[in-house]
């Protein structure tokens, strides 16, 4: 009995997502752990869902679980969703004994609560990592619970054992095809446009209305799904690559020879871009929730000298200056020597 106590996995439930910002750093925890003999896991997350896709393409086991979103606003809703979550904490008492879960491992959103809450009442461990500068409600309620909490911006409360700062998740299939890290000089500046999401329909139609005068700049435009409607106004310039989506596989050589790009708030992409050396033009969404957004390009425009443009303000004449400003610039090193310091961190406090 004793060696085969020995010789248990560790099962970890992986849960959060919502948006790939959050899908991608709990898809790296499972890509740099996977190897290792001594760990199992489990995606948990609504039924039909981006996340349970991510989940069947990486070979891992998903479940789908009861919630409900919380709504600090009147909504009929809040009368009788709540208890969805009170089904889901007994779903997943049982479920955390059927399938042996030792870890909960959670990013973010609503859907987590009741797993997290589970777990907390079988006294397993909770882990949870914070990708912005400001912390969701649902964060905030399971912190008083968790075993640990990991930071990709620095907070008051990492003094605290508790609190721990670890810079962003990155993704190890970023580099898995990496085989020159050296820096190619380009003969034109090289524009990175990857603003994700129907979200990001102004910063499209303004770099498509200001494209005419920048025929001396070479671009890299990544549409995503809900802006493939772009893609025929992009293709009448012959300085333009579009792209409808990049896998993390193959975004990381276009990244390797970009020199400056346009790009939302995402923490993930901030911090990818960061380490290929890439200067940031930064467009936060306006009216996001706490300000998030614009906090998190405040701290890239104070730490890393990243440029912040309002997209309500006269964005395309700044756009364009901006462009202009910048046309001499040359990317001249990557910045890669840290790009697992936030996974080592991570697999540490978990072991």
């Amino acid at each position: 009995m004793s060696h085969l106590k020995e010789n248990k996995k560790t099962t970890i439930a992986l849960t959060g997502g919502s948006t790939w910002g959050h899908v991608f750093p709990l898809a790296s925890i499972y890509n740099y752990l996977k190897n290792e003999s001594e760990y199992d896991f489990i995606w948990v997350w609504e039924e039909w869902s981006l996340e349970e896709e991510v989940a069947w393409k990486l070979v891992m086991r998903f479940v789908d679980i009861p919630a409900w979103k919380i709504r600090r606003y009147f909504d009929v809703r809040n009368f009788y969703e709540p208890l969805k979550n009170l089904t889901g904490i007994f779903f997943w008492i049982y479920y955390i004994i059927k399938y042996k879960i030792d870890i909960v491992f959670s990013k973010w959103w609503f859907v987590s609560l009741p797993l997290c809450i589970a777990a907390f009442i079988m006294r397993k461990k909770i882990y949870i990592h914070e990708s912005d500068s400001i912390s969701g409600l649902a964060n905030k309620i399971i912190w008083k619970v968790a075993t640990k909490i990991f930071y990709t911006f620095p907070n008051e409360l990492i003094d605290n054992s508790k609190h721990i700062f670890t810079w962003q998740i990155l993704n190890p299939a970023l580099l898995e095809k990496v085989k020159d890290l050296s820096v190619w000089i380009n003969t034109n500046l090289s524009v990175l446009v990857i603003a994700w999401s129907q979200w990001s329909t102004k910063i499209f139609e303004t770099l498509i209305k200001i494209l005419p005068d920048l025929w001396d700049i070479d671009f890299n435009v990544v549409l995503w799904e809900k802006n493939l409607h772009f893609r025929d106004n992009f293709k009448n310039f012959t300085n333009v690559k579009v792209h409808d989506f990049l896998t993390q596989e193959q975004m990381w050589l276009i990244m390797k020879n970009s020199d400056i790009a346009i790009t939302r708030w995402w923490a993930t992409t901030l911090w990818e871009l960061n380490v290929f050396g890439i200067h940031a033009i930064i467009v936060p969404l306006p009216g996001s929730a706490w300000d998030h957004q614009e906090k998190n390009a405040q701290y890239f425009k104070d730490k890393y000298s990243s440029d912040v443009l309002d997209e309500n303000n006269k964005f395309d004449i700044e756009l364009f200056r901006k462009l202009q400003k910048y046309k001499a610039l040359r990317k001249s090193w990557l910045h890669l020597d840290w790009f697992f310091k936030s996974l080592q961190i991570i697999e540490k406090e978990i072991k």
